[in-house]
């Protein structure tokens, strides 16, 4: 988290904002909307993630869990659509 607080705090120097997306609020907006929902997906995705880079499930659940994984990924970039 300190490494996104600074990024973020750079890049408001840097364009003389107060706030992310200052300048386009319909797009901070929908980023706001989103969030909630992206956060969740790559919650779920870093699980699952890390079930499979154990290597100790079966052949059928890692099955499971490798098409979750790509769900997710499908999910993060239509939630993300053109703010990514």
């Amino acid at each position: 988290m300190d490494e996104h607080r600074r990024t973020v705090e750079l890049i408001l120097m840097v364009n003389g904002n107060d706030r992310l997306l200052a300048e386009r609020p319909m797009l901070r907006r929908a980023v706001e909307l989103r969030n909630p929902y992206v956060d969740a997906l790559s919650f779920i995705q870093v699980r699952h993630l890390a079930a499979l880079r154990r290597g100790d499930l079966e052949p059928d659940e890692a099955a499971r869990i490798g098409r979750n994984v790509l769900v997710t990924v499908n999910g993060i970039a239509a939630g993300l659509q053109t703010t990514g």
